[in-house]
Parts: structure tokens; C-alpha cells; sequence
């Protein structure tokens, strides 16, 4: 694509938290790039009453916001947001030119302990409320983010963690099976990933890129951790 050409990014968040994980990001982009970040449904701390929809309907709400963007459309996904975008190109692949997969959950899931924990009853309800408690946010602090960032963004960024409505079902609805019934997408791809990623291993790329006819692996050497799913 020509470096000069308007191109529109929808980045898609990942669990527990909003579209505003992403606000501080848009002033990185260069004024050719035409800059979303939507917050779904379920996830939205100001919108408690949203209905909180299947992985299906995610992927039809996704088709929806974008539909009228203006292309070339790149789609971005952190997390479980990457997940979003996996089932959207199952059936809306032809609405994009692209995505970009940062961390994204799902592959290797029938090997991870954390996601099954979660699945049990009571588990991810815990997990939220520990993340979002100002007693443990020291900890999480140092977990989620490298450097000192923004004393307001941090607020608001665990305080999502609690009120997030949609956070427990998520556990539920994703498992291995989901993945392995993907098929494959002649859209092009470019995965980052944290090099020192304590969540999500580099090695998730493998089974990724067997989606993908297109796709390449960006420099991650520059990246730290992962922030959360």
C-alpha cells in the first residue's frame, strides 16, 4: 500500500476493559491513518445495560461498525479482540484489505492452565474483582505495564476490570474446539507479539499462520509483556 494513502485501523480491545485502551495510541499514527476504536458491547463501563452477545454476534457487530469505514479497512485485535476478528473472517472476510494480531487468544488453549481455571464456577468473578481492587494494584501494575503511564489512564484501565459485563462469559463461550473449527482466510495478516510476552508465548504464531494463506511475522524485540487478554 502507498505510504501516502488514507487507511483506516479499527482496533478491537481485548477482555475486560474498552475501546479507550487505545486512546492514548492514536497521536502514534501518521496523519494517513484514520484511527477507531470501537468499545463492544458488554465491555462498555458507561453502558452496563448493553447486551452482552455471543462470539457470532460480536462478529456481526464488528461487520456493522465497519461496513460504511472508508478502505482500505485494517482490522486489529489485542487479546480477545484478535478472537473477534478470527470469527469475523469467517463470514465478513471480503469487508477487509488486512489485520494486524497483537497477542491474540485462542490457539493453544486445550494446553494453557489459566483458561481452564477461569472456566470454573466463581473463578473469573474473583479474578476481575482481585484485578480491579486498588489493594492488589501494585501487583498488576508491574504485570500489565513496563513503565509509569498516565496516574488517570491506570485508573480507569483497572476500574474497567470490575464493572466489565461481559469478562466471566468469555471464559465460557471460547475453547479449543472454537479454533480448531476456523478455516482458513486468504486475507493478509501480520502478527506482533511481545517478545518476553508472561501470558501468551511468541510460539502461538505457529498455529495462527495455519489460518492464514499471507501472513508475516513483525520485528518484537521492542515489545515487552502483554497486557491482558
Amino acid at each position: 500500500m502507498d505510504s501516502e494513502k488514507n487507511i483506516s485501523i479499527t482496533a478491537i480491545h481485548g477482555n475486560g476493559g474498552g475501546g479507550f485502551r487505545f486512546d492514548m495510541a492514536k497521536s502514534l499514527f501518521p496523519k494517513n491513518i484514520k484511527f477507531y476504536n470501537p468499545t463492544l458491547p458488554g465491555f462498555d463501563i458507561k453502558n452496563k445495560t448493553a447486551e452482552r452477545l455471543s462470539i457470532n454476534e460480536y462478529a456481526d457487530w464488528l461487520a456493522d461498525y465497519i461496513r460504511n469505514i472508508q478502505r482500505p479497512r485494517i482490522l486489529m485485535g489485542h487479546g480477545l479482540g484478535g478472537v473477534f476478528i478470527l470469527e469475523f473472517l469467517q463470514k465478513h472476510a471480503a469487508l477487509v484489505d488486512g489485520v494486524i494480531l497483537h497477542s491474540i487468544v485462542g490457539a493453544n488453549l486445550n494446553k494453557r492452565i489459566f483458561p481452564k481455571l477461569m472456566k470454573l464456577p466463581g473463578v473469573a468473578f474473583i479474578a476481575k474483582n482481585l484485578i480491579a481492587s486498588s489493594l492488589f494494584r501494585p501487583i498488576f501494575r508491574r504485570r500489565f505495564f513496563q513503565n509509569k503511564i498516565d496516574s488517570n489512564f491506570e485508573k480507569i484501565f483497572f476500574d474497567a476490570f470490575g464493572k466489565c459485563e461481559a469478562f466471566e462469559s468469555m471464559f465460557k463461550q471460547i475453547d479449543y474446539s472454537w479454533f480448531k473449527k476456523l478455516i482458513p482466510i486468504d486475507v493478509p495478516a501480520t502478527f506482533l507479539w511481545g517478545e518476553k510476552d508472561w501470558i501468551l508465548k511468541p510460539s502461538e504464531i505457529n498455529e495462527l499462520k495455519k489460518i492464514f494463506s499471507l501472513s508475516l511475522k513483525a520485528d518484537n524485540s521492542w515489545l515487552g509483556s502483554f497486557s491482558y487478554d
